[in-house]
C-alpha cells in the first residue's frame, strides 16, 4: 500500500512540472492562436542556461541559476514574438506559417545548443538532497521542492491573470482578440508578454528537472509531445484544463512505469487521450475557437 501511495506521489510531482511546460503551451495558444513548435526546445535551452549559471562559469547554487535564468528566458519569447512571430501576422496563411517558422526555430536552437555546448549530456546537481519518511512513506526532498515550487508558479500565474491589469488584459484577448484591441488593448503587447511567461515557465520546468533526467540538445521533442498532449486533452487554450490533465496523465504515467515499464508510458497517454476526445472532442475544458 505504501508502495502504490509513493508512485501516486511521484506521478503528482511529475504531473506538477509537465503543468508548468503545458500551461506555458497553451498560454500562447489561448491569446495568440499559435502552436509554438519550439516549445520543447525553449525547455531544453532553460536547461542549458541553468547549467552555464550552476555547473559550467559561475558555480551558483540552483535557486539563483534559477533567477539569472528567468530574465534571460523572458526576454527570449519577447524577441521570438517580436522579431520571429509579429512579422507573419499580416501574411495569408499566418497560422500555417508560423507553425513552419516554429518547427525551423526548434531545429536552429538545437543545433545552436550542440554547437556551443557539445552534443553530450549534462546534468546539474540538486538544491536538496536527501529523503523524508513519513509513515513508511519514502520521498525525495528535492521531489518535494519541486511539486512546491511548481504548484507555486502556476498559483503565481494564475494570480497574475486574475488579479493585474495586464492578466487581465491577457484573459481578454483570449477571449474576444477584435474586442480587446478596441477597448484599447494593445494586443502586440499582450502577445510579447504571453511568449515571455511561455518561455518562462517551461525553461524553469526545463531547469527543475534536469537534477532528475540528463540535458540534451535533441531532449525537448519528448516534453513538447507530452505538453501538447495535455493541452489537447485539456482543452487547447484552457489552463484550467491544461492543470487538471497534467496532474491525471502525470499519474497514469507514474503507475504505467510502475506495473509495465516506461516504454508503455506515452501509448498510454496516446490511449487516455483519444478515449477523452471520442467523448469530448473539445477536450476537458477547451474551446477550439473563440
Amino acid at each position: 500500500m505504501t508502495q502504490m501511495i509513493e508512485v501516486l506521489l511521484s506521478g503528482m510531482t511529475q504531473g506538477a512540472v509537465y503543468c508548468l511546460i503545458a500551461i506555458g503551451l497553451s498560454l500562447v495558444y489561448g491569446a495568440s492562436r499559435i502552436l509554438n513548435f519550439a516549445h520543447g526546445s525553449l525547455y531544453t535551452l532553460g536547461g542549458y542556461i541553468a547549467w552555464y549559471f550552476v555547473v559550467g562559469y559561475f558555480s551558483l547554487p540552483l535557486w539563483l541559476g534559477i533567477l539569472a535564468a528567468i530574465p534571460i528566458l523572458a526576454a527570449s519569447g519577447v524577441a521570438i514574438e517580436r522579431v520571429i512571430i509579429r512579422p507573419l501576422r499580416s501574411s495569408a496563411n499566418w497560422k500555417v506559417n508560423t507553425i513552419m517558422v516554429t518547427l525551423g526555430l526548434a531545429f536552429i536552437i538545437e543545433n545552436g545548443l550542440q554547437l556551443v555546448f557539445g552534443p553530450g549530456t549534462k546534468t546539474i546537481p540538486a538544491f536538496a538532497e536527501g529523503v523524508v519518511t513519513m509513515g513508511g512513506i519514502t520521498l525525495s526532498w528535492y521531489k518535494i521542492w519541486i511539486f512546491v515550487v511548481s504548484l507555486g508558479l502556476v498559483g503565481a500565474l494564475e494570480f497574475f491573470l486574475t488579479h493585474t491589469r495586464y492578466g487581465q488584459a491577457v484573459r481578454a484577448v483570449s477571449q474576444d482578440m477584435q474586442g480587446a484591441s478596441q477597448v484599447g488593448i494593445n494586443v502586440n503587447q499582450v502577445f510579447a508578454l504571453t511568449f515571455a511567461l511561455s518561455v518562462v515557465l517551461t525553461g524553469i520546468a526545463g531547469i527543475l528537472l534536469a537534477p532528475v533526467f540528463l540535458i540534451s540538445p535533441l531532449g525537448g521533442w519528448g516534453p513538447f509531445l507530452k505538453a501538447f498532449v495535455i493541452v489537447v486533452l485539456g482543452g487547447l487554450g484552457s489552463t484550467k484544463g491544461a492543470f487538471v490533465a497534467a496532474f491525471i496523465l502525470g499519474v497514469l504515467e507514474a503507475y504505467i512505469i510502475f506495473f509495465l515499464g516506461s516504454n508503455w508510458a506515452m501509448p498510454a497517454w496516446l490511449v487516455m487521450l483519444i478515449v477523452v476526445l471520442m467523448i469530448r472532442p473539445k477536450g476537458l475544458f477547451g474551446v477550439w475557437e473563440n
